[in-house]
């Protein structure tokens, strides 16, 4: 597959020295964030869309955002709860089951309330895919080669960003946007089907029980020390720094095509028509 290839890729001079499991750590990670990113952001490719076939307002557009992101932000702590009590291939592959039939449905929605509820149904399968993905990243590859790890994992979360939204853009000029969202939403339980069977079984619940049998030395003890007070600062910086980044991101890629079209009606484009 090209997603794991170019995941693996991300990793340099260290791909050539990966085990077995660490390489489907690897492709299990990238190929899930990469779907899930790209779920996420083709909404904003079906808001001018969704908004000429059923008239909506900018609130109303704003709505099935939030819908699918709340959904989806606010359940990512549970779902790492339960992969730790059921294990995270389940509930990953659970949770891409559950995204897709969640474009599947939206692709047959007749009204405004079914497309609502369809965008929520994929935001709780989508919550599955941080928690997990990331902890399989961070299990897989320890020391200084999880830098690269989630270096790479990032990146592909990136790439399913721009390649999904551009494969629907490509589908929506040859088709109507319901049989695409169709199509992309299988492709979901295909691939939740290769993660259930791909993804190493090695759980957190495991190296945790693993990592407290163990006494620490001076020197890693002292390291522990060290972070565990710079935690609360860094966790508080980190977290105003994705919520500025978010909220400035999702609300001009919401709104800017409607506002662009005011300020300047000549530049219009046959993709958003």
């Amino acid at each position: 597959m090209v997603m794991p290839r170019l995941f693996l890729e991300k990793f340099g001079s260290l791909a050539p020295r990966l085990s077995s499991e660490q390489r489907r750590a690897a492709s299990v990670a990238g190929v899930a964030h990469a779907l899930h990113d790209g779920y996420t952001d083709l909404i904003y490719i079906m808001l001018p869309l969704w908004q000429a076939e059923f008239g909506l307002t900018y609130a109303a557009l704003g709505l099935l955002r939030s819908m699918f992101v709340g959904a989806m932000a606010s359940l990512q702590i549970p779902a790492g709860f339960l992969s730790e009590r059921f294990g995270g291939a389940i509930i990953l592959a659970l949770g891409t089951a559950l995204a897709g039939p969640g474009y599947c449905l939206a692709g047959m929605s007749a009204r405004f309330a079914i497309l609502l509820g369809a965008l929520l149904f994929g935001g709780i399968g989508s919550s599955t895919q941080h928690p997990i993905a990331s902890a399989l990243v961070a299990r897989a590859f320890a020391g200084s080669t999880s830098l690269k790890a989630i270096g790479g994992y990032n990146f592909a979360g990136d790439l399913g960003k721009m390649t999904v939204p551009a494969l629907l853009s490509l589908m929506l000029l040859v088709m109507p946007w319901r049989p695409a969202l169709f199509i992309l939403g299988g492709a979901g339980i295909a691939i939740a089907v290769a993660i259930l069977f791909a993804a190493p079984r090695q759980e957190l619940g495991h190296e945790l029980a693993h990592d407290a049998g163990r006494t620490p030395n001076r020197s890693e003890q002292h390291g522990r020390d060290f972070e565990r007070e710079r935690q609360p600062l860094a966790f508080a910086l980190l977290t105003g720094i994705g919520v500025i980044d978010s909220a400035t991101r999702m609300g001009f890629c919401c709104f800017c095509r409607s506002c662009s079209r005011k300020k300047a009606p000549l530049c219009k484009l046959s993709a958003w028509r």
